[in-house]
C-alpha cells in the first residue's frame, strides 16, 4: 500500500522547530581517549515539532484527522519546509495536541520523527 502524504490544509508557524540528534557508536578508553563512530546508515534522523496557531475547526479537525488515520506508527511523507529541494521524507507522528483558542479557532501542535523503514 502506497504512503500517504501529509499536505495540512495550512503550512506550520515559524515557531515550528526543527532538531537532530546524530546516532553514533563511543568506545571509551583509559586517559579519556575514546573513538565515534556513525551508527549504522541513516544516522541524523530529523524530528519536527510543528505548530498551528488560529486555525479554523474545519482545518484544526483535518490535520487530527490526518494524524488519527496515522495510529501513531503508519509513515507517511511529508516535505519539511527548510529543505532547498521539495523531496518529501518519511515521517510517523508521535504525538499531537488540540487546543480551543476561541469560538471555533483551535491550535494544533505534533511531534513528527523522521524513519528509515522500507
Amino acid at each position: 500500500m502506497p504512503l500517504q502524504t501529509f499536505s495540512p490544509p495550512r503550512a506550520p508557524s515559524f515557531q515550528s522547530q526543527k532538531s537532530v540528534q546524530p546516532r553514533i557508536l563511543k568506545a571509551s578508553f583509559g586517559d579519556g581517549y575514546t573513538q565515534r563512530t556513525a551508527d549504522g546508515l541513516n544516522t541524523m534522523p530529523q524530528s519536527w515539532d510543528l505548530r498551528w496557531d488560529a486555525l479554523r475547526a474545519t482545518d484544526a479537525d483535518a490535520i487530527e484527522a490526518f494524524f488519527v488515520a496515522t495510529g501513531g506508527y503508519k509513515a507517511f511523507w511529508w516535505t519539511p519546509f527548510d529543505q532547498g529541494s521539495p523531496q518529501p521524507l518519511k515521517f510517523i507522528v508521535e504525538s499531537w495536541t488540540k487546543a480551543p483558542v476561541g469560538t471555533r479557532v483551535y491550535s494544533v501542535s505534533a511531534k513528527l520523527t523522521q524513519v528509515f523503514d522500507l
